[in-house]
C-alpha cells in the first residue's frame, strides 16, 4: 500500500471553538500539513498544541476563497489529496486510515473526489443526534438540489455498501485529488470558484470535477459526524442566506444546465420578494 500525502484544510469564522474543540480529537488523525486559514476580522485562538499552520486573512473573504488560499500553501508540500474540513466536523478514531484503504484501489483511479456519509452531531451535549445530515448532494429532475436522506435515522442506512458514484459532495467534508487540483487550475485558474461567496460552491466545483472526467465517489463504510452550523431547517435560515444560495443557484444553472432555469428563476423570486418581505414583517 503505497503511502499517501495529505494536506488538510479548515476554513474559520469565529470558529476557534469548534476546532480547538473537535481537532484536539483527530489531530493525529490528519498526519501531515493542516492549515487553518483564519477568515475573521480578529486573530486565530486556536490552541498552538494542536500543531495547525494558522493563516490571518484578517477579513471575511468567504468559503471558496478560503479554501483556495489554503490549497495554494498547500501545493508547497506536494501532497496527493486535499482534505476540505469544515470546523464543525468530527471524525471517528481511524477515520483517515479507513479511508485510505479505499483510496489505494487502483479500480478507484479515476476518481476525483471521495466524500462519506455525514451524520448529525449535537455540539452542546457532544453526542450524536442519530439523524443523517447528508449523503451526498443530487438534484431532481426539475432542478432542485437537496442532501441524500438528510433527516433519516441512521439506522436504516447501509454502512457495509461498496463505494458508488453521486452526483456531488458535500463541502463539509471531501478529499480531492491533486489531478483535479492541478487540471481546474490550468482550466479555469482556480479551484473553487470565488464568485460564490458561499452556498453551491461544493456542487459546483464538483460539476466541473466531473466534466473533467472525474468521479465522485461516496464511501459508506467511513462516516464522520457535522455540527452543522446554520439552521437545520431551511426555515429556520436568514434572509440573507436563502437569497445568497438562491443566486447563487441561479448562477450554476445558467452556466451548466439551462434545462433548470425555470426553477432556479422562480425560487429567486419568491425568495428575493416574498421572503423579503416575510423577513421585513418580523
Amino acid at each position: 500500500m503505497r503511502n499517501i500525502k495529505i494536506v488538510s484544510i479548515y476554513v474559520s469564522y469565529h470558529s476557534d471553538e469548534l476546532i480547538n474543540k473537535f481537532g484536539s480529537k483527530h489531530k493525529d488523525e490528519l498526519v501531515d500539513n493542516v492549515y487553518v486559514i483564519n477568515s475573521s476580522i480578529e486573530a486565530s485562538k486556536i490552541e498552538t498544541s494542536l500543531g495547525f499552520r494558522v493563516i490571518d486573512v484578517n477579513k471575511n473573504v468567504g468559503f471558496s476563497a478560503a479554501n483556495n488560499i489554503g490549497i495554494n500553501h498547500g501545493q508547497k508540500t506536494n501532497p496527493d489529496y486535499y482534505l476540505i474540513i469544515n470546523p464543525d466536523v468530527s471524525l471517528p478514531k481511524k477515520w483517515l486510515l479507513n479511508v485510505i484503504n479505499v483510496v489505494n484501489r487502483p479500480i478507484y483511479s479515476d476518481v476525483g473526489i471521495f466524500t462519506v456519509p455525514l451524520l448529525g452531531y449535537d455540539f452542546n451535549n457532544d453526542k450524536p443526534t442519530g439523524v443523517v445530515d447528508s449523503m451526498g448532494v443530487c438534484h431532481t429532475w426539475y432542478g432542485r438540489w437537496r442532501d441524500i436522506y438528510q433527516g433519516m435515522d441512521v439506522s436504516l442506512l447501509n454502512m457495509k455498501r461498496e463505494p458508488y458514484e453521486i452526483q456531488a459532495a458535500c463541502g463539509a467534508l471531501m478529499l480531492v485529488n491533486k489531478d483535479v487540483i492541478i487540471e481546474l487550475l490550468n482550466k479555469d485558474g482556480f479551484v473553487f470558484n470565488e464568485s460564490y461567496f458561499m452556498y453551491k460552491e461544493d456542487i459546483e466545483l464538483s460539476i466541473r470535477t466531473r466534466r473533467l472526467g472525474k468521479k465522485i465517489l461516496m464511501i459508506p463504510e467511513a462516516p464522520a459526524f457535522h455540527c452543522r452550523g446554520w439552521a437545520k431547517k431551511r426555515a429556520g435560515s436568514p434572509y440573507w442566506a436563502k437569497e445568497l444560495s438562491a443566486r447563487n443557484e441561479f448562477k450554476m444553472h445558467l452556466m451548466y444546465y439551462w434545462r433548470f432555469l425555470p426553477y432556479s428563476i422562480c425560487k429567486y423570486i419568491y425568495v428575493r420578494f416574498f421572503e423579503r418581505f416575510i423577513s421585513k414583517a418580523y
